[in-house]
């Protein structure tokens, strides 16, 4: 049964229907979202807008953080990267309310509040897009009011954070109402944040005795203050009992001002061209998201849907780079004028039918179109004695078309057993062009058969599930696209980027099985395992051209990946005798290995999989108020995020490493009374560094770079009010 089961079979406080049966409703609170992965036939997690809002979190990432089988990687100022079965690099597929996000679209940009639950889906599902190796995170985005007639919905929130001794402030305003067919809702997020990211580089390079030939530190400090503007409008018409039209709209705009000042101090040898540089760079940003579903409920109980969308994101920048040697001297003046627009438009269909009282049939089809564009300009004023002038005009644009079709079938085959087999075909044609490079195209089709079993056992509530599937990642318009995006100190271990128009998607074969065992309508324990092989996976080549080191991706062979997965979720009221204190306990531990096969020796790894995770956490109720001079109920409780580093072996001769990161976050909310409440989180308490290595053996030479990112603690205080 597909993810959208959350909102379509599990009945308030029910158990999971021993037949197929589609009951439109709202799951709400963890007992429900337990309910609906019970219910699902495939894997499934889900984040309920209780849980995700209970710790105050202001960044999705966040949130995410505690959702087992998900872990997160902070990347400083490039943000961060969700991973499913520890795996970066894009094999973890993001969907938004079941489609997927277009290029260039960051889960940052959506705030906490804008979303009414988070479905983890390990098992692929041919209604969704079978970019999904790792797995599937799907947002679901709030859509009408809940309202009753004569009962609006009025949501305030404000917030103040702090990081790094730098002040940041939110606010978020939620109306809805009805008036008889029409439901209609308003989300309204204002915010302005700063934010910095202190950084330590070490660079050397060793002779074959390990003698230090070379060797510089480099003191780096980015920064950012941005402001931003959020509106959210949406609505539901009932045309009639069997007719229903909805949309849903995202509008953001954005401002930002940042920087990076980098001051390098030569330790051994040959020094460096730059010892200081300064960026400064103005960014105006546009992020514009519509869609409109028609739904048709047929009184036979067929269900046909159909959806519109259009998407744009638009980034306007301009910066300003100065360079100067170890003299003082001012050695280079660069100014560089860009502007990049990701766009894209999708429309899909979907009709579901039963075939029998314990059989249904769905078929359906998407069609998308993503293009990126981007224009370049540089300019370089030519200093005396300064570095040689570089003048670019550069103009890019991709593409990328996506047609797909599918067809389901579930079958209950008897109280015990049930099924799901699915075919989906989704063929891509991608083309890039610029005036830089010749225009390249390709075209690729994956058949994607999935199979889902769900055992009920006899004389049991437990539950046993098996998928098989093929799914694959294709390359990003980034990735294909020849543009060389120049490093400012070029070096084996900072070498330029350039994509490659002739890269192939990635194809993998997987099966996952898991055994849940339920112990109360808010507990359980679960087990699951996985193996994945997977055929032209993309790695990267380092090579030296035109005096330049450069890192590209190409297609390389075939890697094996596998993992266990533990989780436990136990409410200490439900489980024993009353007066027990209302604590909720959760852990979950996850062991992921990969091997890549073009890649000779140990630590040949996959896209920096991480091998271990841990998440322990609580939620605790106070039975009375810790003041007696206070009103309202109290609770409190914490999560603690551990993941081990790794080494990865990317090529003979080259190495990157990450460390292991431990992440503390605590909270403690007061209800006043049903209308207000208060709440007050740490994140991030205990603030290791973040570091990240690169080795590099070239030139008879061992160049390591170390990356140190200085972490701090984010305090937070939200104030909540229903006007």
């Amino acid at each position: 049964m597909p993810t959208k089961a959350v909102a379509q079979v599990v009945a308030q406080g029910a158990e999971p229907p021993a037949k197929l049966q589609r009951v439109e409703v709202q799951a709400e609170g963890a007992a429900q979202a337990l309910n609906a992965r019970r219910a699902s036939v495939g894997a499934l997690q889900v984040l309920s807008r209780e849980e995700l809002l209970r710790q105050g979190d202001t960044r999705l990432s966040d949130a995410l953080r505690r959702v087992p089988g998900v872990s997160v990687h902070e990347q400083g100022p490039r943000g961060v990267e969700i991973r499913m079965s520890g795996l970066g690099g894009g094999y973890t597929q993001i969907l938004l309310n079941g489609e997927p996000v277009p290029p260039g679209f960051s889960l940052e940009s959506l705030s906490p509040e804008l979303i009414e639950r988070i479905e983890v889906s390990r098992s692929a599902s041919v209604e969704q897009s079978s970019q999904a190796i790792a797995g599937s995170i799907n947002i679901v985005t709030r859509r009408s009011s809940k309202a009753s007639v004569g009962q609006a919905q009025r949501d305030l929130k404000l917030g103040l954070s702090s990081q790094l001794q730098r002040p940041s402030a939110t606010l978020d305003l939620n109306l809805g109402d009805r008036d008889g067919a029409l439901s209609w809702g308003l989300g309204l997020g204002l915010a302005h944040e700063q934010q910095r990211w202190p950084m330590k580089l070490d660079q050397q390079a060793l002779d074959s005795q390990g003698q230090v030939q070379q060797a510089y530190r480099t003191e780096k400090l980015e920064y950012d203050r941005s402001q931003r503007m959020t509106l959210s409008p949406r609505a539901t018409w009932l045309l009639s009992p069997q007719q229903t039209i909805s949309t849903d709209h995202l509008l953001r705009v954005s401002r930002s001002r940042g920087g990076a000042v980098d001051d390098r101090q030569s330790l051994v040898g040959e020094k460096p061209e730059q010892a200081h540089n300064d960026l400064d760079i103005n960014i105006r940003g546009l992020q514009l998201r519509s869609r409109l579903n028609w739904t048709l409920n047929e009184a036979d109980g067929a269900k046909s849907e159909l959806k519109l969308g259009y998407t744009r994101l638009q980034r306007d920048s301009d910066a300003q780079f100065e360079g100067y040697d170890f003299s003082g001297r001012w050695i280079r003046d660069a100014h560089v004028d860009s502007l990049a627009i990701d766009q894209g438009w999708s429309m899909s269909g979907r009709h579901r039918r039963g075939l029998g009282e314990a059989h249904s049939l769905s078929t359906g089809f998407d069609l998308e179109e993503n293009r990126r564009s981007e224009d370049r300009l540089q300019r370089e004023q030519p200093l005396p004695g300064g570095l040689p002038v570089e003048n670019l005009d550069e103009v890019y644009d991709a593409r990328i078309r996506r047609l797909a079709f599918f067809v389901q079938d579930e079958i209950d085959l008897s109280q015990a057993w049930q099924t799901t087999l699915g075919l989906r075909w989704e063929g891509l044609h991608t083309v890039s062009s610029g005036n830089v490079f010749d225009s390249v195209a390709k075209r690729s089709g994956v058949f994607s058969p999935v199979m889902q079993l769900l055992w009920r056992l006899p004389d049991s509530k437990d539950q046993l599930r098996l998928g098989l599937a093929r799914s694959y990642k294709a390359p990003t318009p980034r990735e294909l696209t020849p543009r060389r995006f120049v490093a400012n100190n070029n070096s084996p271990t900072t070498p330029d980027l350039q994509g490659n128009p002739d890269l192939l998607p990635e194809l993998a074969w997987g099966m996952d099985a898991s055994w849940t065992h339920p112990l109360s309508k808010s507990s359980l324990l679960s087990a699951s395992a996985y193996l994945k092989r997977i055929e032209q996976v993309i790695v990267s080549e380092l090579i030296f051209q035109n005096k330049h080191w450069v890192e590209r991706r190409s297609n390389q062979g075939a890697a094996w990946v596998e993992g266990l997965e533990l989780e436990a979720r136990l409410s200490l009221p439900e489980l024993l005798k009353a007066g027990t204190p209302a604590l909720e306990l959760r852990g979950n531990w996850a062991m992921h290995r990969s091997r890549v096969l073009a890649v000779p020796g140990t630590d040949n790894r996959l896209a920096q999989q991480i091998p271990m995770s841990l998440n322990l956490g609580f939620d605790h109720r106070l039975a009375a108020p810790p003041l007696e001079a206070l009103s309202g109920s109290f609770s409190w409780g914490g999560n603690l995020s551990l993941s081990r580093g790794a080494t990865q072996r990317l090529a003979e001769g080259r190495w990157a490493s990450l460390s292991s990161t431990r992440v503390l976050d605590v909270y403690a909310l007061w209800k006043q009374d049903k209308q207000s409440a208060w709440r007050l989180s740490f994140s991030n308490l205990l603030h290791p560094d973040r570091v990240s290595t690169r080795r590099v053996l070239a030139e008879g030479l061992d160049h390591r770079l170390e990356e140190r990112l200085q972490s701090g603690v984010n305090a937070r205080l939200l104030w909540e009010r229903s006007l």
